[in-house]
């Protein structure tokens, strides 16, 4: 190129085609093509019984939704050094570690994008709102997967109040986020009528169940692998309650074993058996989801109704995510 080409290219906005764009999307395209449980999206839906909003804003509120938990998902796969993900080869094995990562990343920003359709012929200073939430809510799904790789990779075991506070920032941001961007669009469910805290215990709910299912649902076995929890070192709900029973006991079979990262099978099922058998923390868990649900219902839907709304749908969403 010679100089007046190059003043020329520095007077135009930088060039991207769509085979660049698809290229630099191959990461979250691969895994977004086997689509997850979906539950996100159903909630999403279930809420707008009570908020009303038109399609159109909840379309790509959904699909602001999908894209940061399918984002999240890939680098999540790297800090756990896991080898799949929705019965696939884990993204980062495919493309390679770098490249997923500044995928993940610019799909955020892509994401962020979405809130420029939603705020388009609004008032002003609506943009800057759905912005500040949307920040928000990212700084607190960060802090909580920051908290919960440095207590596995220091073995820094926490109490459940302090895991339960991780998993608000962690597991209840995206929860969090839908809510709140809802309703930014409905009167009803401002201030003290907000959903959020509804939303924070069903995020509790919803980790809680999946720590549970890791270690021992067919269907998570098939697309994650038996007990991927132990192979990764995770501080899971029900492996920090054995973990504490062994404590108390002056035993550290299950510690011993999360330390190794092992993939071997029959030492994952050491520890599940010791989860089930002798610390009785598979129980306490099962215990605490069914709680978990009794409270959602108890607490927070008889207010709900109390206004006129129909929740047989919430209340079957909170059934599903009891049973295990």
């Amino acid at each position: 190129m010679d100089v007046a080409q190059i003043e020329k290219l520095a007077h135009a906005s930088p060039a991207w085609d769509d085979q660049q764009e698809q290229t630099l999307r191959g990461p979250f395209d691969y895994l977004a093509s086997s689509p997850g449980k979906n539950f996100r999206s159903e909630l999403i839906h279930i809420f707008n019984a009570f908020y009303g909003l038109p399609s159109a804003q909840i379309t790509v509120i959904s699909k602001l939704v999908e894209i940061l938990h399918t984002s999240s998902l890939l680098v999540d796969d790297i800090e756990d050094s896991s080898e799949w993900r929705r019965g696939l080869k884990a993204s980062h094995l495919v493309f390679g570690i770098p490249m997923t990562i500044n995928t993940a990343n610019y799909m955020y920003f892509y994401a962020m994008e979405c809130l420029q359709e939603l705020a388009r012929d609004s008032e002003a200073g609506l943009l800057n709102q759905l912005l500040l939430i949307f920040n928000q809510e990212m700084l607190n799904l960060h802090r909580g997967q920051g908290l919960d790789i440095y207590w596995r990779d220091e073995l820094v075991v926490p109490d459940e109040n302090q895991y339960l506070n991780m998993v608000m920032n962690k597991t209840g941001g995206l929860f969090r986020l839908t809510v709140r961007l809802m309703e930014v669009f409905s009167a009803d469910f401002q201030g003290n009528d907000s959903l959020v805290p509804l939303c924070n215990l069903l995020g509790i709910l919803y980790q809680i169940r999946d720590d549970y299912l890791n270690l021992q649902d067919a269907t998570m076995i098939k697309n994650k692998g038996f007990a991927e929890d132990v192979s990764e070192g995770k501080l899971s709900f029900p492996i920090i309650h054995g973990i504490m029973h062994g404590q108390s006991q002056g035993d550290t079979v299950v510690l011993d074993v999360l330390k190794t990262r092992t993939q071997d099978v029959e030492l994952k099922r050491k520890v599940v058996d010791y989860l089930q058998t002798r610390s009785g923390s598979m129980d306490y868990t099962r215990e605490k989801i069914m709680k978990l649900g009794t409270l959602l219902e108890r607490q927070f839907l008889p207010s709900i109704r109390e206004r006129g709304y129909d929740t047989t749908a919430l209340s079957a969403a909170i059934s599903h995510l009891s049973y295990v």
